[in-house]
């Protein structure tokens, strides 16, 4: 009875999931800006504005960065579950992640650990450069930093270990949100990580990964995409930047971890990313889509380029650094995407989907297999009921590769491809 209603219980169906997003596309333009803007304003000191304490600024980015990913990813295993149902989930979205994230952190980490750039921390006026041993510049090759307690060669690497373990337990997470018949479970699980964001030296003296910490934060976009099935009024898209800016402004007014406030914030981002329209100013959205494409190679660039032209270039007047900084923000992170990161993207997509065909052909050869074996089993069966008294029949044996019941496999693998030769018929065996 149990087995009957979950198979009759309905999948969840996002209302609203557009191929593209403009409101994404904003929220991560607004993370890469607002993580630029910390390191400028720490290297310019002008930390603190009223009530508002710009220090944190940085951080909120990251954060941010977090919900946007998990939404993001979520939304496209959806994708992935609907085009193929059935299928694994796991190995080919940590393979077209892998290639999506490691090339460019690598190609970092190789240029900072081997010309030995002075970028491991910005202070006001000066970058100071960070020391590692071979075994940390390992760490940071494989972005295994936490886990090792190494410090990153380079401080914006410290984010990706974070994003890259949290992609080991989405595809669990997801199944759970596209399972449930309520955001109940995903509210359960976040509620135990806010606690330990909260008081993460409770969990850290047992010997758990620091990796639950940023938790919430990350479950707050899984919860945004649960939400997205519940059908809702669509708030005015003019007011989604409106929005964005109040929830900053409450983070930003204390930045301390102890109150939980960042874990709140970022659930009322994810909770808010379904119920806006999307937006529809051309300018806006062109200028958003153009940052957030380049946001990663931005993210892992804007160091080097501000130490480059502020400080390696500090002979220069103050007019011509500007120039050079934002000439090579705006040219650097273009050529690395087109020249790296598109392609190895391509790849991953290609090495990805070798791999579910792969598991595709195992399955159906398997699936075969099993027929030919019962069907065999149902001739001995009707051959011994069909014999006279006192004599055994010869067991017939119909079904061997290339015959009738393996046409009719690769009849129904045509059929899911929707590429049946016309007037071709289903074999019967």
């Amino acid at each position: 009875m149990r087995r009957r209603e979950l198979a009759q219980r309905p999948r969840m169906k996002p209302n609203n999931s557009p191929p593209d997003m403009p409101n994404l596309d904003f929220l991560r333009a607004c993370a890469v800006c607002l993580v630029v803007g910390h390191h400028l304003f720490i290297f310019f000191p002008t930390i603190k504005v009223g009530l508002l304490n710009f220090s944190g600024i940085g951080h909120w980015g990251v954060l941010i960065f977090f919900v946007h990913t998990s939404f993001v990813l979520t939304l496209s295993l959806h994708r992935q579950a609907q085009h193929r149902p059935g299928r694994r989930l796991l190995w080919p979205f940590l393979i077209r992640r892998t290639f999506r994230l490691f090339p460019l952190s690598i190609l970092i980490v190789l240029l900072v650990y081997g010309l030995n750039l002075p970028v491991g921390h910005v202070r006001p006026g000066s970058f100071v450069p960070v020391h590692v041993s071979r075994w940390g510049f390992l760490s940071n090759l494989f972005l295994v930093q936490n886990l090792t307690h190494t410090e990153s060669v380079m401080a914006p690497l410290w984010s990706l270990p974070y994003e890259m373990q949290m992609y080991l337990v989405l595809p669990a997470l997801f199944v759970l949100a596209r399972s449930a018949r309520t955001a109940s479970p995903l509210f359960g699980i976040w509620a135990i990580s806010f606690i330990a964001a909260v008081r993460p030296w409770y969990f850290e003296r047992h010997g758990v990964p620091d990796l639950i910490e940023y938790g919430p934060y990350f479950l707050a976009g899984i919860i945004g995409y649960r939400c997205m099935a519940t059908p809702t009024r669509q708030v005015p898209s003019l007011l989604w930047p409106v929005y964005l800016a109040a929830v900053s402004a409450l983070y930003l007014r204390d930045t301390s971890a102890a109150d939980g406030r960042g874990p709140i914030c970022c659930l009322l981002i994810g909770l808010a990313i379904p119920r806006f329209a999307q937006l529809q100013q051309p300018s806006v959205v062109a200028i958003s889509n153009r940052v957030a494409r380049y946001s990663y190679g931005i993210y892992l660039t804007h160091f080097i380029c501000i130490w480059f032209a502020f400080q390696a270039l500090d002979n220069l007047q103050t007019g011509a650094r500007w120039l050079v900084f934002i000439a090579s923000m705006s040219l650097i992170p273009i050529a690395l995407h087109h020249t790296l990161e598109a392609p190895m993207i391509r790849l991953g997509q290609r090495v990805a989907s070798c791999l579910l065909d792969r598991s595709r052909e195992a399955g159906h050869r398997a699936d075969t297999e099993a027929g030919t074996v019962f069907l065999q089993r149902e001739d001995r069966v009707r051959s011994r009921e069909a014999a006279p008294l006192g004599q055994e029949s010869r067991p017939t044996v119909t079904l061997f590769r290339g015959s009738g019941a393996d046409s009719d496999a690769i009849e129904n693998d045509r059929e899911d491809r929707g590429r049946r030769p016309p007037g071709e018929g289903r074999a019967r065996p």
